[in-house]
Order: C-alpha cells, then structure tokens, then sequence
C-alpha cells in the first residue's frame, strides 16, 4: 500500500483529539490540572467546524475525539460542534468523566450515534471518589447516573464502542503523592478481580445477560493481574481498561529531572492534538501546550504539519531521537541510572513488548 502524507504526517492518524475546553467540573488531585498554567476557556465554534472541515476533507484520521483537559460538554455549543462533525461524516468519540450523564446532556446525548464513548470512571467506589473532589456530586448519583444513561443508549443504539476506564495505581508516583496525598484505587490483583466483577455484574444486569454465560466471563476476569494495561472486552463493544497513574511528564516533580537521550513517542505517529486555543501539540499528554508547533487561529493544519520544525520532530521520532525540549523532559528521568536505562526500556516495551504489557482479553 502506498504511503500518503498530509505536511509530514502520515495518514490517516488512528486519531485527531480536539479539546473543546480545558475547564473540568472535577478537580481529582491525580490529575495535571493543578499544575496546568494556560488559561482557560472554549474552543471557538467557527474554529470547530473549520478543523473539523478540514481533517474530514483530507481524510487525517481514523476518528475525531473530544478530550485532552477539561469535560467537552461543558462546552456551550458542544452539540452544535457534535452535530456538525456528524453531518461531515466524522466518526467521533467523546471522552467524559460522566458526572452529566445522569442529566440533560445525558438525555440529549441519546440522539446522537457516537463511533465510541469513553467514560473517565476512575474512581470506582465511594471511597476512591473522595479524590476526584466533586463539589456537590455524590458517588450515588455519579453511579446512577452512568448506568442509566448505559443502560438508555445501549437500549437505543447498539455498535457504539463503551470504554469504562479505571485508574490503576499498582505502582504509586511518590512526587503526586507529596502533594496530594495518597492514591489508592485499584492497587493490586485481588482489587482489579474484584472491581471488575462487580461492574460487569451490573453491565450484565443491565444488559439482561443469562447466568452462565455471565459467571463463565467473571471466571475469566478473575485471571487477570494488575501489573499490566489491561483491556477487557466484558460484552461485544464494551470494554474495562485500567490506566496506570503517572505523573504526566514529570508534572508534579519538584526535584531535579535528567533530560531523556532518546525514546518513542506516539506523538504525530498515531495521534495529535489540538487545545481550545487552537494550538496543534504534539501529544494529548501535553496538558500545558508546551510542545505546541503552530496555531490553527490564522494558519491551516496544512500549514502546520507542513512546518520544518514538525518534520524534524517525526524524523527524530522515527529514529528513537527527541527533538523537542519538552518531549526530552516528558520522558526524562529522576535518577542517573533510570536515564541511562529508561529510553531503552521504553523503546524495547512499546515495540517489542507491548503484547505482553498491553494486555486485551476478551471474556464474553
């Protein structure tokens, strides 16, 4: 198959993030938002549409998903630029930490043939919800509220891919930590087994899955183990995925930070993104818009990827090399001897074993 480039990307990208607002109604204390510095916002709605004009035109990705900081419906014309993207064919995703799915938007979500929603659950008890710090919202209604509004859409529309996404904290980041104390969620096997079965019990109730057939896939859930990215297919398209907690490119690190020699990055390889601003960033892990390469309020996205600063940043990614200052720090170390071994390791674990780490199960 012949190769075909927009600028210096290869296309289609798996995605295009688009934040349509960094502001969030959370405030969880494992997430970069205490130490975001840009300002806040939304992104503008002509702005939407001309992206997404653009990326549909030029067939750039695979889908368009709405997320990088903040809560995308809190966007005032969120359905607007939800319509419009659909109406340009786009297959989008929407990533939510759920807390309006109980409400309005929830309802008016239900008109809407989604490609794939993921919902940012976290925290999966009353306990872990502590730290998403809320406001007024209980963990009851957060609960009710997301299996109602799964239990309307899955009874309205089935082929939507359903992520469910739980944070997993097997291996603790000591400088988070520090400042916020601990973060527990799901940090052994036995919890893992224990979180999702009790959530695929419910899907299943839901979803009016016949005894056998469900304790035949909690049997296999209970094979799983927490050290790895687990996801779990639990029913045709709809899926458990544990994320491990990390410190988000060394955000919350006060100490000294040894630049990486090298590394891989899928930045600009499956993915960019693109802040509410209208600046294009490299990854959706830059919170901060530190790696931006260009601002989609006077130039195209054509002319961006287009630039010799981004062709030199993927040519050095495709060579294992880190261009840019801000990737070199992202995927830095706080120790001599973990920057000596971290850019091999990572190099060797998202390459060659991934398969092993990356852990996808399919248990119904």
């Amino acid at each position: 198959m012949v190769k075909r480039y927009f600028g210096h990307i290869e296309v289609p990208l798996k995605r295009i993030h688009i934040e349509l607002t960094n502001i969030c109604d959370f405030n969880c204390v494992f997430c970069p938002k205490s130490a975001m510095e840009r300002p806040y916002g939304y992104m503008d709605t002509k702005l939407a549409k001309r992206i997404i004009d653009e990326i549909q035109e030029n067939k750039l990705s695979d889908k368009i998903t709405f997320h990088v900081m903040g809560e995308p419906t809190l966007h005032p014309d969120f359905f607007e630029i939800l319509s419009y993207s659909q109406d340009k064919g786009a297959k989008v995703g929407l990533t939510t930490n759920g807390s309006r799915l109980g409400g309005e938007t929830g309802k008016r979500l239900l008109d809407y043939n989604l490609h794939q929603i993921d919902i940012s659950l976290q925290t999966p008890d009353a306990k872990s919800f502590s730290l998403r710090k809320a406001n007024a919202l209980t963990f009851d209604s957060y609960l009710s509220g997301i299996l109602n509004f799964f239990s309307s859409y899955m009874a309205k529309r089935r082929g939507t891919v359903f992520k469910f996404r739980f944070l997993n904290t097997r291996f603790p980041q000591k400088n988070i930590e520090k400042k916020a104390g601990p973060v527990r969620v799901i940090s052994s096997t036995e919890e893992l087994r224990d979180t999702f079965s009790y959530w695929a019990r419910s899907i299943y109730d839901i979803l009016g899955v016949e005894a056998e057939k469900r304790e035949k896939a909690i049997r296999r859930i209970k094979s799983l183990v927490s050290y790895k990215w687990n996801v779990v297919e639990i029913y045709p398209d709809v899926f458990f995925e544990t994320y491990m907690l990390e410190d988000w490119g060394h955000a919350f690190d006060s100490g000294k930070v040894y630049n990486a020699w090298g590394g891989y990055c899928f930045g600009m390889r499956d993915h960019f993104s693109i802040l509410h601003n209208g600046d294009v960033v490299l990854c959706c892990v830059d919170f901060n818009g530190r790696t931006k390469v260009g601002n989609l309020n006077n130039s195209s996205l054509k002319e961006v990827l287009s630039s010799e600063e981004v062709g030199k940043i993927v040519r050095g990614f495709k060579k294992f090399q880190l261009v840019h200052p801000y990737c070199k720090r992202c995927l830095g170390s706080s120790s001599a001897l973990s920057w000596l071994l971290k850019p091999v390791m990572s190099v060797t674990v998202l390459k060659t074993l991934k398969p092993f780490f990356y852990k996808r199960t399919k248990v119904f």
